[in-house]
Order: structure tokens, then C-alpha cells, then sequence
């Protein structure tokens, strides 16, 4: 799962509101970093997709201690999907 897709199943969720909001809290970037990326047609780097996916990790993490378990899961998955990636990527080059 690349970065828009992300994006795109985050938002589908209700787990980010708009591509400024995904750039600063599930990536840690400033807030025009998705729609930069976009703009210049360029996928996230590794280190920002390792982000992405930690972040998933541990909002999965929190939502199961809060018992919110449906939240929990979707966070697995997408982060899952995530984490996926970031394999074959690596195994790609």
C-alpha cells in the first residue's frame, strides 16, 4: 500500500479529515507534505513510510486499550497493508 492509498482508506474511515491533517498527524510532516508529494507525482520516502506505519501500530495499540476494537481493527489492517509495502519495497531494488 503506497501512501495515497493510505490516505484514501484513512480518510474513507474517518480517521483523518483532509490531506493536511493525514500530512501532520499519521506522518509527522508539515502540513502541505501529501499534497507536495501530489504535486510533484513522487512517492513518500521509506522514512516516511515507516512513520506511517508506526503510527498506525500505535494508534492500533491505544484504540484496543480503550476497547475500541472495530477502530483496532481497521488501524491493523491499514497498517498491515502499510508494513507490506514498506517489505516489498525493499525487496524491489
Amino acid at each position: 500500500m503506497d501512501i495515497y492509498q493510505a490516505y484514501g482508506e484513512l480518510k474513507a474511515q474517518g480517521l483523518t479529515r483532509d490531506q493536511y491533517d493525514f500530512s501532520r498527524t499519521w506522518l509527522g510532516r508539515d502540513r502541505s507534505y501529501l499534497s507536495s508529494l501530489k504535486a510533484r507525482k513522487r512517492p513518500a520516502s521509506p522514512e516516511t513510510m515507516i512513520y506511517l506505519a508506526t503510527a498506525l501500530t500505535r494508534a492500533m495499540v491505544a484504540a484496543r486499550a480503550e476497547r475500541q476494537m472495530a477502530q483496532a481493527e481497521v488501524l491493523d489492517r491499514i497498517g498491515g497493508k502499510v508494513w507490506q509495502g514498506i517489505v516489498l519495497a525493499g525487496h524491489a531494488q
